[in-house]
């Protein structure tokens, strides 16, 4: 899924990375069970695409404020993903 965030674009991934950044923020394991875990969830997925650009958190949720139909775009994107990856545990 690509996005952009002040003229820089992001190939965000699913990554271990971002799943490692998700715990050491929320202290719990992700699992999109609500709106705030999908936003953190986003974020970390940002900061780790691109380690060399930095934003902060509250900017973030301004960019997203501006930007609200992208939270719908990245929950479809993670929902596509976990429901790949529990097609691949059931064989």
């Amino acid at each position: 899924m690509k996005i952009t965030i002040k003229d820089k674009e992001f190939e965000l991934k699913y990554t271990i990375r971002a799943m490692l950044m998700f715990e050491n923020i929320a202290n719990k394991t992700f699992n999109a069970s609500g709106l705030t875990d999908v936003i953190t969830f986003m974020y970390c997925c940002v900061l780790a695409s691109c380690k060399d650009y930095s934003i902060t958190f509250d900017e973030f949720i301004d960019y997203l404020d501006e930007n609200p139909s992208v939270i719908n775009k990245f929950g479809d994107w993670i929902q596509d993903i976990i429901k790949t990856q529990n097609s691949f545990k059931k064989k």
